[in-house]
């Protein structure tokens, strides 16, 4: 918690001298909201989970992307006769991915992380043309959630689920999440906007406690695409 707090200061004490420079230069400052939904995965689960000392033949492994939901707020300010603009942006996201298993000896389970995340986001926006417009920055991700891992077995003889489920739980922790975001977005002359995006973590989301199950420390990223509705109102009354 004292690392997040450090963080969002810093993060504040950054910006706000970004802000005084930029409002200097003139332009139209904006504030929005947007909501829409995430589609998300967790790389290399299988070599964190399976032991190398069993014969890729003798099991099945499969990956399912995670559905979520995101929503949160924005400042967006567009430099005056420029075909660039910024907008910072502090959001809620579902992020996560799901692990399948099946072997020779019928057994079958799933492992399904759904993790959620305060992030922020600088975005800088350029217009190749009116409306439309490229979108690239970075995110950061505090996980809100670290233990939402849910835990279903064809064999809950072996163990019940539930129990299994929690051992998993303090095992496999969610960690917090860093990555680069490409999308594209296409802006209504009424403050409505469409985007899409692809945002490509390079931050390990797992953290392996020592544990009895065998599994290892792994890099595991998140990778995400994301569809959102986006409405933008003008500050001191600027039109659109």
């Amino acid at each position: 918690m004292k690392q997040l707090l450090y963080s969002i200061c810093v993060g504040i004490a950054c910006i706000n001298p970004l802000f005084s420079q930029i409002d200097d230069q003139g332009g139209d400052w904006y504030y929005g909201f947007k909501a829409g939904a995430t589609y998300s995965s967790i790389d290399e689960l299988a070599t964190t989970i399976i032991r190398p000392i069993y014969p890729e033949e003798t099991y099945n492994v499969s990956f399912e992307e995670q559905l979520g939901f995101t929503g949160g707020v924005f400042v967006y300010y567009r430099f005056n006769e420029s075909s660039f603009a910024i907008q910072p942006e502090i959001t809620y996201g579902d992020q996560g991915g799901i692990f399948n298993y099946d072997d020779v000896n019928g057994l079958e389970y799933t492992i399904a992380m759904k993790y959620s995340y305060l992030r922020l986001a600088p975005i800088i926006k350029i217009y190749p043309a009116a409306g439309l417009n490229l979108e690239l920055g970075a995110q950061l991700g505090f996980n809100l959630n670290t233990n939402n891992l849910d835990y279903t077995s064809n064999m809950p003889e072996l163990g019940p689920d539930l129990q299994i489920q929690q051992s998993l739980r303090q095992v496999l922790k969610g960690d917090h999440n860093v990555g680069f975001i490409v999308g594209l977005s296409y802006e209504l002359p009424f403050g409505l906007a469409i985007s899409g995006r692809y945002v490509y973590g390079i931050s390990d989301v797992i953290e392996t406690q020592a544990n009895g199950f065998y599994f290892i420390e792994n890099r595991n990223r998140n990778t995400t695409m994301e569809a959102t509705i986006s409405y933008t109102i003008p500050f001191y009354g600027n039109p659109y």
